[in-house]
Order: structure tokens, then sequence, then C-alpha cells
């Protein structure tokens, strides 16, 4: 059993080091107290050290100025670019250590068969949750019953998440011109976002004609959207939540667009958010 457990072990993380051993070495030490302003702070009078020639910013620019620039939110594309990267990296990084890293290192010498096949199990789970956010998203399309697909999905979901789902349509069929398996990834993650952020409760999902366009709309009944989530909620790696990807939506867009459709938020008055998704109908 040990020797599985090295060989695993190796595999796995000697795949996954180098993410997780770098963004352990920025989150390090006295970088963990820093704010962001700090390390933006930073690296801007670094890049102005060095004299790079960054837009707005004269070289010898006094470090007072380029901190009181920042407090009024100007940053440099390089500098946003860097933030991206680290905030990135420690999402990631984060993800590994809690879904692929603590379940293997909690094998000892007495852990029993069935324990380490669940590990291992877990472990694994994760990488390919990882896996499916990067993988190429096929462009066939054909016609697709919206109801039929949303009844699956939303049967999946209930039964994982054991959250209720109320699905209404204006119509006993409306048909999109879709990838089945793609558009059912894309409306569970957008579920799962409602549900994450919905107070784990009841969740509306409707299914309507707009014109030329299948309409899809997902509804919590959560605080809604805050300034900054709405204005990044489409950026990779960003999430209000610790322990989140932030790649949720990001990956349900990406899904959309490749069958022609769109995605939009919105709050809705009186509380909770809504997420519209279309189609072209088929």
């Amino acid at each position: 059993m040990e020797v599985v457990i090295t060989i695993i072990a190796a595999a796995v993380f000697g795949a996954l080091g180098l993410v997780v051993g770098t963004s352990r070495g920025r989150k390090s030490g006295a970088d963990q107290g820093r704010s962001e302003a700090e390390t933006r702070l930073r690296a801007l009078v670094e890049a102005v050290r060095r004299g790079k020639a960054l837009p707005g910013v004269a070289p010898g620019t006094p470090e007072a100025e380029l901190q009181k620039a920042l407090e009024q939110g100007w940053a440099p594309r390089e500098v946003e670019r860097e933030a991206a990267l680290r905030e990135a990296v420690g999402r990631v990084s984060a993800f590994l250590t809690k879904n692929v890293r603590a379940p293997l290192e909690g094998v000892g010498p007495g852990t029993s068969e069935d324990e380490l096949r669940d590990r291992i199990a877990r472990s694994l789970g994760a990488l390919e949750d990882l896996d499916f956010f990067v993988s190429e998203v096929s462009d066939v399309r054909q016609g697709t019953d919206l109801t039929q697909l949303a009844q699956r999905v939303t049967h999946e979901f209930v039964t994982d998440q054991g959250i209720g789902v109320r699905l209404a349509m204006s119509e006993a069929s409306i048909r999109a011109s879709a990838n089945p398996s793609a558009l059912m990834d894309a409306l569970y993650l957008v579920l799962h976002n409602a549900a994450r952020f919905g107070a784990n409760q009841t969740i509306d999902l409707t299914i309507a004609k707009d014109g030329s366009r299948a309409k899809i709309t997902v509804k919590d009944r959560g605080p809604g959207f805050s300034e900054e989530a709405f204005r990044r909620a489409f950026d990779p790696f960003y999430s209000t939540s610790d322990d989140g990807l932030g790649l949720g939506l990001p990956h349900a867009r990406k899904l959309l667009e490749s069958m022609g459709g769109g995605i939009e938020l919105r709050n809705v008055p009186g509380g909770g958010a809504e997420v519209e998704m279309t189609l072209p109908l088929a």
C-alpha cells in the first residue's frame, strides 16, 4: 500500500509542484500580511526605478505621487496583469492544496484500502475538475429541445446539491441550436453559482423565446452582485468565495459563445441576481 501511495503522490505532486511551490513562495512570510495596494505600489515603484516606460508615469516620479495615483484607482496594465497572475496562482494553489494534497497527506500506515481508494478518488476528481475548465469546446451544434435538457440538468443538480429548482417554460417545447453537452455544462455551472451565492435557497429557472433567440434565465434569492463582483464576474480566477476557483461563470460564457450564444448578468429589484443565457433558435 505504501508503494502505491508513494507512486501516486509523486506523479501528482511532481506535475503540480511548480505551481504549488511557486505560489507558496510568493505568499509566504510577510507577503501574506501586505495589502493589494502595497503590492501594486512596490511593483510600480520598482518598474519606474528600472526606467520602464509606463503609460502616464514619468521616469523619476516620486513614490508619494505614485501612491496618490494608486489611491485614485490608477494602475498600469503591467501591474494589473501581475496582480491577476498572483491571484490566479494563489487560487489554483489553494484548490490543489485542499483538494489534491490534503487527501493524500492524510494517508498513513493504518489507512484501510477503502479509505485509500476514497482519498485517491477525491484527488483525481479534483484534477479532473481542473481539466474540465481547460478542455477544448466543440463547435458542433444541433437542434436541441431546451425543455428536456433543462429537466435533465435540474434533476442532476437537485440530486447532487439538494437545492430546489423551480422550472417555468413559456411553451411546451423550445428548440435552440446548441451543443447539448456544452449547454448542460454551462447551465449546471450557472445553477451552482446561483446556489452558492443565493444562500442555498430555491432557484428559479425560466425558458422562453425572445425574437429569434431562446432565453434561459436563472434567478437566485441572494443579495445580488456587488459592484466589484458585477464588474469582474467574468474575470478568470475572480471569486468572492475563499475556496472558489473563480472559473464557473467565465467557462459558462466560453461555452455559450462557442454556440453563438451569450450571457448577461443583472441584479433584480427587491433582491437576488439573474443570469440570462441566450442561444439562436433552431
